[in-house]
């Protein structure tokens, strides 16, 4: 009732308001080992001042960068904590890890590490905004992505930067719906500086040019020039990098480099002769080319969030890429698709998931994430699920793949919701 009394402009500044709260209170406490990586990567840049020997995820890279510095201003940096010996080891072991924790400044630290995240956080909720039509619905959209845990989990306690490549996407189905093809084939290339999964979304976004209403010789020029639009931007790092001289295998691992490709990646999960992702994938394809009637930006949406739930469907991911199933299901409520309801049965089998399937690399000094660590004293979960649940008939294993099984029909779930969006009420 008190929220019905809310203007459109209260609820927005009241919700991101308590949003922000929030995630001020997580941004200190939480980590990966991951992000100390990172962050041993950018902070070796820094003092030895190779600023431009990364094109590998070259906007997270300059981004991170920058906030690293900004936070030199606030914290005394002990360099010896981010020390590389070879730059191409940069992952960092859990016992470097622990002697980072153990730093009087570890808790600052991690604040700044999370500050770009927060901002592009914000961002991506303004612009969420702005693009759904229905006031109504633009409660339920904001509301799913200012407290959804998925993406809670992965910015602020994993604290991983899936968030800035989110925002690229978003922004990107934004000017789409704006009719600017041009400045949302050049967000779309930037996206591809943060993440390289999201040549993922290329097929639909090349379909998503094409307007039905245009005789067949303009859509040719305009795809044609989005794709090569998309392509030089793709390319564009390497190139420049390479001219003024720097060194683009810096951070890479040459033992493993070769067995991390995208495209590895992509295909990771096959059955014998065949890769049902690929069929999916397809059919999705098949499915945004049939529906070029409809508006540009929304077969970007829903053929993106449809290529989503194909792939997390039957590809093995680590707990953070999850992040990623959530901009465009909530972008898809303005063309009517109900979300609400498959969007908290995937939160639901998510967080059992990864009880049951947990890394232990997320804690901090002062607080220690409950999925990983002895915080509510129960011990690490899947010891106590095997010590005190687990049965004869009915594994730790076994329940994870029924666990995983459950959350791949909760995908289905969402996929449904997307595809019979114009027949729901």
């Amino acid at each position: 009732m008190l929220l019905s009394k809310l203007d459109n402009r209260q609820f927005l500044f009241g919700f991101l308001g308590l949003a922000i709260i929030v995630r001020l209170c997580l941004m200190p406490f939480f980590a990966h080992v991951d992000l100390f990586s990172e962050y041993r990567r950018v902070m070796f840049a820094i003092e030895n001042g190779h600023l431009l020997d990364n094109s590998h995820r070259v906007l997270i890279y300059y981004i991170e960068i920058v906030s690293a510095w900004f936070g030199t201003w606030f914290i005394p940096v002990d360099y010896t904590l981010f020390h590389l010996t070879d730059p191409s080891q940069s992952t960092s072991s859990i016992s470097d890890y622990r002697y980072f924790l153990n730093d009087p400044y570890v808790y600052r630290y991690l604040f700044f590490f999370k500050l770009p995240y927060l901002i592009f956080d914000v961002a991506t909720a303004v612009v969420i905004w702005r693009f759904i039509d229905n006031p109504a619905l633009k409660r339920i959209a904001l509301l799913l992505w200012l407290f959804n845990p998925l993406t809670l989990f992965a910015t602020y306690i994993f604290g991983r930067f899936e968030v800035i490549s989110l925002f690229f996407l978003c922004v990107t189905a934004y000017q789409l719906k704006q009719h600017r093809l041009l400045l949302a084939s050049v967000l779309f290339g930037l996206s591809l500086w943060c993440r390289e999964i999201n040549l993922l979304f290329l097929p639909v976004f090349l379909i998503a040019l094409i307007d039905a209403k245009d005789a067949w010789f303009r859509n040719a020029i305009v795809v044609a020039l989005g794709a090569a639009i998309v392509l030089v931007i793709m390319m564009l790092p390497d190139a420049l990098l390479s001219a003024v001289g720097g060194n683009l295998e810096l951070f890479l691992d040459p033992n493993t480099a070769r067995s991390t490709e995208t495209l590895n990646k992509l295909l990771q999960l096959g059955y014998y002769w065949f890769y049902p992702v690929v069929i999916g994938l397809f059919g999705v394809l098949i499915y945004t080319w049939e529906c070029l009637q409809q508006e540009q930006a929304e077969r970007f949406v829903i053929g993106s969030a449809l290529l989503l739930a194909v792939y997390f469907a039957f590809n093995v991911h680590s707990i953070h890429y999850t992040a990623w199933l959530m901009i465009f299901p909530i972008l898809a409520i303005n063309y009517n698709a109900k979300m609400v309801t498959p969007m908290i049965a995937l939160w639901g089998a998510w967080l059992v998931l990864w009880l049951l399937k947990t890394d232990a690399g997320v804690f901090t000094l002062f607080l220690a994430a409950p999925l990983n660590q002895d915080f509510m004293h129960m011990g690490h979960f899947p010891s106590y699920f095997n010590a005190h649940i687990a049965t004869n008939e009915l594994s730790l294993y076994q329940t994870i793949q029924i666990f995983r099984s459950i959350f791949a029909a909760t995908l289905g779930f969402m996929a449904y919701r997307l595809i019979t969006r114009h027949r729901q009420n």
